[in-house]
């Protein structure tokens, strides 16, 4: 695996500072740079010790890095890239943590130089505090951390990747750059969306119903609580993710209208189903547990020394519902050219789903149950 040392954090907020202590309660041996375009947040990381070191300018940040990580508001994450780009050193891996990606990966697949290696990614966290104060060395823990990985990322820089948030606490999946925005703007963008709208339209009808927020009860306060989040935030990704958020939009408009006509109509069993279909998925949300060891499965695959195989193997995985929990790459002559690629994942008969969706790309797998008889 890629040796990480220097890590350069750049966007020192909730997200950023997060990182950082996450990595400083993994191993002393980081040493972490940080630089934020707000002086007050360095001088408040330097203060509680986040960073080791509050760099004066770009080039500062990152003339040494190993990995930058990104963590600025959407719509800076080009531009800061543009900023770094002529002083970064042969090798280092950049990633980001913005909450879209397709249009992102391309930029900056186009703008950094061949020889650094950047892997989109974005975890799925965060709280109704934003700043470098409220920064906590848990956030990510048993969160989905997503890597978005392209054709040509090298296999070497995603393991380190992987390895490195998964060993932070984080659950990390990898898919495609198309396939996050399309999940994240049902699952996270839409229910914003949503709520805002909610809280809009109550806003306004109070003028006419005097007692309509003070009597706003559990069930609204506890749908719109996301109302409250920053909103220049939401304004860059409302933007940033502009195609998806409206597709999403036009399906719920859907399913809103398709209620709607039912109820006209008087279709009540249309209603009753509707109601308890929503209950049962709802009640079937996947919920944290303690990892069951007797659902860890070792997949073990020859691969050759190419661009994309690694991100090829774990798309597949990923898109098959599994998760990965480790992953290593061994230099073995019993394949040309290549070596031996292990990867450990987790869920109930997730070997054979995960044999089954690589044998259908062409790869030979062994898959051995980590505990107990093979699957």
């Amino acid at each position: 695996m890629k040796n990480i040392k220097n890590v350069t954090i750049i966007g020192l907020g909730l997200i950023g500072g997060s990182l950082a202590l996450s990595l400083k309660k993994l191993s002393n041996d980081f040493i972490i740079t940080g630089y934020d375009s707000v002086s007050e947040s360095m001088d408040i990381a330097i203060y509680r010790k986040i960073i080791d070191k509050a760099a004066a300018d770009y080039k500062d940040a990152v003339k040494k890095a190993d990995l930058v990580i990104i963590a600025t508001p959407v719509r800076f994450i080009v531009e800061v890239a543009n900023n770094i780009k002529g002083n970064l050193k042969s090798g280092t891996i950049i990633t980001d943590v913005g909450s879209a990606k397709e249009n992102i990966v391309e930029s900056m697949n186009r703008i950094l130089p061949k020889d650094v290696i950047f892997i989109g990614g974005h975890p799925m966290a965060g709280s109704e505090n934003d700043g470098v104060l409220s920064a906590r060395n848990d956030l990510f823990t048993n969160i989905f951390y997503i890597l978005t990985p392209t054709d040509n990322i090298r296999a070497e820089a995603l393991v380190a990747l992987h390895t490195l948030f998964t060993k932070i606490g984080a659950k990390v999946i990898t898919i495609s750059p198309k396939e996050h925005d399309k999940v994240v703007a049902l699952i996270s963008h839409l229910p914003h969306i949503l709520s805002t709208n909610l809280v809009a339209l109550v806003d306004d009808r109070q003028k006419e119903l005097k007692n309509l927020f003070k009597l706003c009860a559990g069930g609204f306060r506890d749908m719109t609580r996301i109302a409250a989040s920053n909103p220049k935030m939401w304004i860059d990704i409302s933007f940033e993710n502009k195609k998806e958020i409206i597709n999403a939009l036009n399906e719920y408009i859907f399913y809103l209208n398709r209620f709607k006509e039912n109820l006209v109509n008087g279709n009540e069993e249309y209603i009753k189903n509707h109601y308890l279909q929503a209950k049962e998925a709802r009640l079937n949300l996947p919920k944290f547990i303690d990892k069951d060891i007797s659902k860890l499965y070792e997949l073990k695959i020859g691969i050759h020394d190419k661009p994309g195989v690694l991100s090829e193997i774990t798309l597949a995985i990923s898109s098959s519902g599994v998760n990965i929990e480790d992953i290593s790459i061994f230099h073995s002559t019993e394949v040309l050219g290549g070596g031996i690629l292990k990867i450990l994942v987790h869920g109930e008969n997730a070997g054979t789903i995960s044999r089954n969706a690589l044998e259908n790309l062409g790869y030979e797998v062994i898959v051995k149950k980590v505990i107990g008889e093979e699957d």
